[in-house]
């Protein structure tokens, strides 16, 4: 847009161009604080669709499912299956290429109330990472089905990510633990994030959002999957993400500490 200016403001133009280029406060190691997030409030909702078949719905995200252990491939690429363990209890797989990366142990009260998951994931670097989460019902009588909302996440063992420069005005976001690499500049043009598990199709777009604030958009195959917000704190030690997935009103909270 700065080459639609006339020349008189060629000094502004050079100015808001020095602004976008990549803030040296973003720059470091942070490390995801689970206690200072907020992972909460967030609705699920499943559906009995007939046929033994049901929909795990997540905002804009729909996943349809039988409970027997069958194999699904989901729109990320990888496979995921459920199978009943109990009267009130249920086993959750994702696999990809053919290699288990999370397994998680459903179950609900007897009062049919609450709805509990203790999740184990294996990471690329080989770590094993461990969380349990509890919904309460606020749609629906028994079973499964019905719409909950999450009341507690604990996330049992945190990652770190880095953040450095890259060609000058952009900057590259690491996840060691997940193998996962990010090139982007703030210029709102698709960059493709890097790993074995980043599904394919996937791109970010990213913008500046504020003078130490940056959002960066995601997609898949061209659909907006979330929005992240990434904002920093006054005296540069707090990285605080804002999460908001599509179809989904409200947020996702991460915080970080500089490390």
């Amino acid at each position: 847009m700065y080459r639609r200016l006339a020349v008189f403001f060629a000094l502004l133009s050079v100015m808001s161009a020095s602004a976008l280029a990549a803030d040296d406060s973003f720059v470091g190691k942070w490390k995801f604080n689970p206690d200072k997030s907020q992972l909460t409030g967030l609705d699920y909702k499943i559906e009995d669709t007939g046929g033994g078949q049901y929909k795990f719905i997540f905002g804009d995200d729909a996943e349809t499912l039988t409970l027997d252990g069958k194999g699904h491939v989901t729109k990320y690429g990888d496979t995921w299956s459920i199978k009943t363990t109990g009267p009130s209890s249920w086993e959750s797989t994702n696999e990809l290429d053919g290699k288990v990366t999370n397994k998680s142990k459903w179950t609900i009260s007897a009062d049919n109330q609450t709805f509990t998951s203790t999740d184990e994931t294996t990471r690329p670097d080989g770590t094993t990472a461990k969380s349990e989460a509890t919904f309460k019902r606020t749609g629906g009588t028994s079973g499964l089905v019905g719409t909950w909302e999450s009341t507690s996440v604990k996330v049992l063992s945190p990652t770190s990510i880095a953040l450095a420069k890259w060609q000058g005005d952009g900057y590259t976001r690491t996840n060691p633990a997940f193998k996962e690499t990010l090139d982007f500049k703030l210029d709102g043009k698709e960059y493709t994030p890097k790993g074995p598990r980043v599904p394919k199709g996937m791109t970010v777009t990213a913008k500046k959002a504020g003078d130490h604030s940056m959002e960066l958009t995601y997609k898949l195959k061209g659909k907006t999957t979330e929005t992240d917000k990434l904002e920093l704190a006054a005296d540069n030690k707090t990285l605080t993400q804002t999460i908001t997935y599509a179809g989904v009103s409200k947020p996702e909270v991460d915080v970080y500490d500089r490390e």
